[in-house]
């Protein structure tokens, strides 16, 4: 069964990459910005929509997405779980009159129909939900899947163009807030935990991060305490990520957190509890003082 992957603001190339393999060999199609239709087709997509400038207004933009699933006669569609996209799909599943589950950690496709996983009740299960309606939607946390290059070896690719419903919101400015790589895009994490103990450590986390070229994360607990921001947390009730290295200083490993991480190529752990759940789960660990690696390590790359 064919599925949509719809990204008209940023291609998300661990989501597009699950769907194709997910999708069994059957065509996989997307609508993606012009700068990312080369990158569609290398992540897989048979079909290649490309949009530009869809204007701020979400509602006109849930508009333009009716018009173009009704003229695709899609019936899994899939998007990304960013700002823009969480408002976007409930307007189009209310346009589409369809079945819209949000925050998927995991999608799996059976007799054609879209088994989509999700945390519920506080984040202390998984919950697998089926859709009734003849269009089954969901949203994916971005940074859960990793991505794969699978090239396409024959992508068809269409520019759209789609009728400019009456547009009701302008965009009077726009300033990104981070002061570094977001976390769904980071190769290279830094992640510390309540076991860093302060903001002031979480700054000598910062100076490793700069030299390793890499973005700070932390746990629910830290950014709980204050340690950093919440545009950091990782974990269910935050970020899930997919970098290559993940240093993990002063974590324990909550189950919630773990999940989050579970799409990290190498997980590094550094804890002075030997005992703590994290190290069943590192590639490698290190039993100690969090404090004593950081500066052995600065000392390193610097």
């Amino acid at each position: 069964m064919e599925i949509t992957v719809l990204c008209p603001f940023e291609l998300d190339s661990g989501l597009l990459s699950k769907t194709v393999s997910i999708g069994q060999g059957a065509p996989v199609r997307v609508l993606v910005p012009s700068r990312d239709a080369a990158a569609a087709v290398d992540y897989g997509a048979k079909y290649i929509h490309t949009v530009d400038d869809l204007g701020p207004d979400e509602t006109a933009i849930a508009a333009c997405l009716e018009e173009f699933i009704r003229k695709t006669d899609s019936k899994i569609l899939l998007a990304p779980a960013t700002v823009q996209m969480r408002g976007i799909l409930p307007q189009l599943a209310y346009r589409l009159r369809a079945g819209l589950t949000a925050d998927c950690t995991e999608l799996a496709l059976e007799n054609g129909k879209l088994l989509q996983v999700r945390p519920a009740f506080g984040s202390s299960l998984m919950a697998t939900i089926l859709t009734k309606s003849p269009i089954q939607m969901a949203t994916v946390r971005p940074g859960c899947f990793p991505a794969v290059k699978q090239p396409c070896s024959d992508p068809v690719i269409v520019k759209e163009r789609f009728s400019s419903p009456h547009e009701r919101v302008t965009c009077q400015g726009y300033r990104p807030f981070e002061d570094q790589l977001p976390l769904h895009q980071a190769e290279i994490m830094i992640a510390g935990g309540l076991g860093v103990g302060s903001k002031a450590g979480f700054e000598k986390l910062h100076r490793l991060a700069t030299l390793l070229g890499g973005t700070v994360a932390a746990s629910r607990s830290a950014v709980d305490a204050g340690f950093a921001p919440y545009s950091c947390q990782v974990g269910m009730t935050g970020t899930c990520v997919s970098p290559q290295i993940y240093l993990a200083f002063g974590i324990s490993g909550a189950v919630q957190h773990l999940a989050g991480i579970s799409g990290s190529k190498t997980i590094i752990a550094i804890n002075s509890d030997p005992k703590a759940p994290i190290f069943d789960y590192a590639d490698y660990g290190i039993v100690g003082d969090w404090e004593t690696v950081v500066h052995k390590l600065l000392e390193e790359l610097s």
